[in-house]
């Protein structure tokens, strides 16, 4: 039987039950003037019951994710909680007006945060100097995340004010070049060292020069990760090729490329040795079997490739690989032959597959998560990944599933799938309300079930499992969400 709901937390009882009176409180105000009697006795309040700036921390941002929130009730939230030993803030999504408020409550509250999100509050042109003042006050920042506001005076202002930030986020479309770039990291030695993960730039475009983003990848010499940017291998191969010192190497840890050819992975090899994961994107031929030189690799996320290419690899280093990620592919996908040489596999994600065969069941016996999409699958092969993999936690499959009831109670009562918390069959015409009901029987971890508008499932069946699920405490999932569905 699926799991009973758990006891919830005191904490987090406690935590939300304050948020509502919080949240009561605040939903009174409705003008700046008039928040002065409000906070003062919810203040008083607080400070008599013996609250700890921890808890002014959670509860502010359990209130600022809940963006069903009226903003006003969000923004009033920060200025009374925003105290001088919150170190953690994110914002959340705003609508303009509140931009300019926001950044001046920041300017004059947050000076002692370490960890900053300004995903949803987009900073414009009007508003750039109030961010400037904003980096100049924060100089105690690790984290922070700026996208689609970054220019090249934000950077020249981060590198003449904060000297132990380790994650910068300036992602997204953004006017950054080699000019700001160089500014941050100029006369800034302690920056250089401590930045180790720069998201920068947009998938798929080069929106930022690859020149620019190689000057990044030169001057900061422990830097793991450049998240968000398309173009790695490229910036690279621009370093490899222009005075590159005899002993230089990165520390990257991920590395994403497109169209990568045999002297952009030359020189990858070269620069790059402790690569733990990479994601090429249309690689020439004879890329992928240069993947074999790297010592530490566990995860490959390839688009646009050829099968028997990805299969010689993986007969050579399949043994250290613990995540494929696939999209694209051209040619026959060999289920069996990967279950043969990726012994520790555990996750395995396809999107688009030409071709996919088995042969004999060889079992995938650490394989914890499948998610295939538009995979072709036959039922037998399908079938193959239900039972052969003991470890299996979730399968979400988007192709139509030719399995009826009865092929899946031979398959549940047989095998059990004591692990599995999520299944996923967004179009599975031929099973109904029975297959649901022995999943619930049969899996005592399912916490997740979905996608029941594909199945033969009608609101009334829908109606009564959610009566049978709230009756029992059962701690499951039906989806999608619907008009009988509210409430749990």
């Amino acid at each position: 039987m699926s799991p009973k709901c758990p006891v919830p937390p005191l904490q987090e009882i406690t935590l939300s039950l304050v948020a509502r009176q919080l949240i009561h409180t605040l939903t009174r105000v409705t003008a700046e003037e008039d928040v002065s009697l409000p906070f003062t006795m919810v203040s008083s309040y607080y400070e008599s019951m013996g609250a700890t700036n921890d808890i002014f921390q959670d509860l502010m941002n359990l209130i600022l994710t809940s963006e069903y929130l009226d903003p006003s009730v969000r923004y009033f939230t920060m200025r009374l909680l925003l105290k001088e030993n919150v170190k953690s803030l994110a914002t959340g999504m705003f609508p303009c007006p509140y931009y300019r408020k926001i950044l001046e409550l920041l300017i004059e509250q947050g000076h002692h945060l370490t960890s900053l999100n300004l995903k949803g509050v987009w900073v414009k042109e009007e508003h750039l100097t109030l961010m400037y003042h904003l980096i100049k006050n924060l100089t105690n920042l690790t984290v922070l995340n700026i996208p689609y506001i970054a220019n090249d005076e934000v950077l020249k202002y981060i590198g003449e004010h904060n000297k132990v930030l380790k994650l910068l986020d300036v992602s997204g479309e953004t006017d950054i070049t080699e000019i700001g770039i160089n500014a941050m990291l100029n006369g800034n030695s302690q920056l250089t060292r401590s930045l180790t993960v720069v998201n920068i730039g947009m998938y798929g475009e080069e929106n930022i020069d690859h020149t620019d983003v190689a000057l990044l990848i030169r001057r900061l010499p422990n830097l793991t990760n450049l998240g968000s940017y398309s173009f790695v291998g490229k910036s690279i191969l621009h370093i490899y090729n222009t005075n590159c010192p005899q002993d230089f190497k990165t520390k990257l840890q991920y590395l994403h490329d497109v169209q990568t050819n045999m002297r952009t992975m030359k020189a990858i090899l070269a620069l790059c040795p402790d690569l733990e994961t990479i994601y090429l994107e249309e690689p020439d031929q004879g890329v992928l079997q240069q993947i074999r030189e790297l010592n530490y690799i566990n995860k490959i996320k390839l688009n646009k490739f050829q099968c028997h290419e990805l299969h010689q690899l993986l007969d050579k280093i399949g043994h250290k690989i613990v995540t494929l990620m696939l999209s694209g592919s051209s040619g026959s996908f060999n289920f069996t032959r990967i279950a043969e040489t990726c012994r520790n596999l555990e996750s395995l994600e396809f999107f688009q597959i030409q071709t996919a065969t088995h042969e004999e069941e060889i079992p995938f016996n650490k394989l914890e998560h499948v998610e295939i999409i538009h995979g072709n699958l036959s039922s037998s092969c399908l079938k193959y990944l239900m039972t052969g993999s003991p470890m299996l936690k979730k399968l979400i499959i988007g192709d139509e599933i030719k399995l009826d009831d009865n092929d899946m109670s031979r398959m549940l009562r047989r095998y059990k799938f004591e692990n599995l918390e999520g299944i996923w069959f967004p179009n599975a015409p031929r099973l109904t309300r029975d297959t649901v009901d022995l999943l619930m029987e049969c899996c005592p971890k399912l916490t997740s079930l979905g996608q029941l508008s594909g199945w033969q499932f009608t609101p009334d069946d829908m109606m009564l499992m959610r009566a049978i699920i709230a009756s029992t405490n059962t701690d499951l999932v039906l989806s999608p969400l619907g008009i009988f569905q509210q409430g749990n």
